[in-house]
């Protein structure tokens, strides 16, 4: 959605590859600051609603790292108007748990939402169970982006975890102190080191999710056996301090006609797949409260810097890359992470696909991740 909102300003690189980690194109967020003053014009924006608790799935924990309950996950009252079944079900099996940070970031334990596939204690030996795989959903988004690859992935028998990143999702908000790259880095360190206790693990994400999977695993080495990058992000660096207009930009970062906007460029199939409800769904998170205040800290905190990050990533990468994509040249892009990255990498293209295949050609993408998940690992 962040880069579908620069493409209104022809912001990102076409057919001209950009210089070798020089790179910083203007930032795609000024297109919705601009956007922020028109739709301040043209639309009304939703206000949040009272949320309501889902029953979710409990199971006893290992006491080996952490000691904690599975806690409930408060849904904003929008979910009651979402149709898609997967939604529904992805919904359903939302779970948190509360993560110790670092006291820049929360002073208090943050509440962490996540959905989970397969995580039930292991009856064998430790040293053959297989790493989880940990995917990242991609600006101002939620795991629920992940909602078609879940029962695809479960079925599989892939111990699998979609993280709601720092900020975004529906993870607390309240008493965290700061959103920045470095917070949010954090943020998923508590989560492996606590939840996951320290086990290597396959790291995902899907268009800036795949960026900060690289940022993690170029500052965490130890935590990632392999990496899943989805129409990654890489090449693309910052987010501009977006100052007096920040408030208003933010609320036009959740509205609706510019996420319908984002949704369109998002999709080959756009009649099949660039819905109404599609739209619901990636909104969905904006009406949780403290959601304003956390996109405008981290737009604040000059967002991520990528591109120096690329050729330092050495663990065994597959890149699943949408064919059609409107919002990242492909093959421009592509090559360019070829060119840069500094480990095996495994290409796997999905014809007939945006930006997004892992929602518009979930059976593909899931094949390509178990098909990666089952090579071992090179010594």
């Amino acid at each position: 959605f962040f880069l579908a909102a620069s493409q209104l300003d022809q912001q990102l690189p076409q057919k001209t590859m950009a210089p070798r980690h020089g790179f910083r194109p203007s930032h795609p967020v000024g297109g919705l600051l601009v956007l922020a003053v028109v739709g301040s014009i043209i639309g009304s924006f939703l206000s949040r609603s009272e949320g309501f608790s889902l029953p979710l799935r409990r199971r006893a924990l290992k006491a080996t790292v952490i000691d904690a309950p599975r806690l409930r996950v408060d849904m904003p009252a929008s979910l009651m108007e979402v149709e898609e079944p997967a939604a529904l079900e992805a919904a359903r099996r939302y779970q948190a748990v509360e993560l110790q940070v670092p006291s820049w970031v929360s002073e208090k334990p943050i509440s962490t939402s996540f959905i989970a596939a397969n995580d039930m204690p292991y009856e064998g030996s430790a040293a053959k169970r297989p790493p989880p795989l940990v995917l990242l959903h991609g600006f101002d988004s939620s795991a629920l982006e992940f909602r078609r690859l879940l029962p695809l992935l479960s079925e599989a028998g892939v111990e699998v975890y979609l993280v709601d990143l720092l900020g975004w999702g529906f993870g607390a908000k309240e008493d965290v102190s700061n959103f920045s790259p470095e917070a949010k880095r954090e943020h998923l360190l508590a989560f492996w080191s606590q939840h996951l206790e320290q086990r290597p693990m396959v790291l995902g994400g899907a268009s800036l999710g795949g960026g900060i999977a690289m940022d993690f695993a170029v500052q965490h080495p130890e935590a990632v056996s392999k990496m899943v990058l989805m129409n990654p992000q890489g090449f693309i660096d910052g987010a501009p301090k977006v100052g007096p207009l920040g408030a208003l930009g933010i609320k036009v970062l959740g509205s609706w006609p510019l996420r319908w906007m984002a949704n369109q460029m998002a999709y080959f199939n756009k009649q099949r797949y660039a819905t109404d409800d599609a739209v619901r769904v990636g909104r969905l998170h904006v009406d949780t409260d403290g959601w304003e205040e956390a996109s405008l800290d981290y737009l604040n905190s000059g967002g991520y810097t990528l591109s120096p990050l690329v050729s330092q990533v050495h663990c065994p990468t597959l890149m699943i890359w949408g064919e059609e994509d409107e919002i990242l040249d492909a093959q421009d892009q592509v090559s360019r992470f070829q060119e840069e990255l500094r480990c095996p990498v495994t290409l796997q293209w999905i014809q007939d696909s945006g930006h997004v295949p892992h929602l518009e050609k979930p059976a593909e993408t899931a094949a390509a991740i178990q098909a990666f998940l089952d090579e071992p690992v090179k010594k």
